[in-house]
């Protein structure tokens, strides 16, 4: 009696192995795609985070606010100071960054060259008796340079901020 697999179970055994194969690499390219995608998600939000917070502390610690004015919106912010070193400081929008500039300084990015700012829009939602609140509103969207769908992510940020009462 001789030992071995037929040409059908061999068929059989090569089909399962393929199957797997084809699974486990399935797999393995969705495991790849999910880190791209959760990569560019981290560094829109790891950005946004930080630029938000500085823009809001600075409202915070601002005397008043120059621009815009009560009940209206405008794509930049200038705030008085206390240290007339960083009187007025200014927040803008260029060519895709947030930008912040204290007093005669130099103009310096908050956010990286990963990111790109589309839309930068601060409301002064202010009444007329009280220190001042800036609603800030920030579209940002991860850096495609290969226009690979995984690395497309684009989201808007909201987040408001008053000046305290000093």
């Amino acid at each position: 009696m001789k030992h071995g697999f037929t040409l059908i179970e061999f068929l059989i055994y090569i089909g399962i192995v393929g199957l797997v194969l084809i699974t486990a690499g399935a797999i393995a390219l969705n495991i790849l795609f999910d880190k791209a995608k959760l990569t560019a998600i981290e560094e829109v939000s790891q950005n946004t985070r930080f630029t938000m917070e500085k823009i809001a502390n600075t409202v915070r610690n601002a005397q008043a606010i120059n621009s815009p004015a009560i009940s209206a919106s405008a794509p930049a912010l200038s705030l008085q100071m206390a240290d007339s070193g960083k009187n007025p400081t200014v927040f803008d929008l260029s060519g895709g960054a947030v930008r912040i500039k204290e007093g005669a300084g130099s103009a310096v990015n908050l956010t990286s060259s990963k990111i790109t700012v589309t839309n930068l829009q601060f409301s002064n939602i202010s009444y007329a008796s009280t220190p001042g609140t800036i609603r800030i509103q920030i579209t940002v969207k991860s850096i495609n340079p290969g226009n690979r769908q995984e690395y497309n992510f684009e989201k808007i940020f909201y987040t408001t901020a008053n000046i305290r009462k000093k």
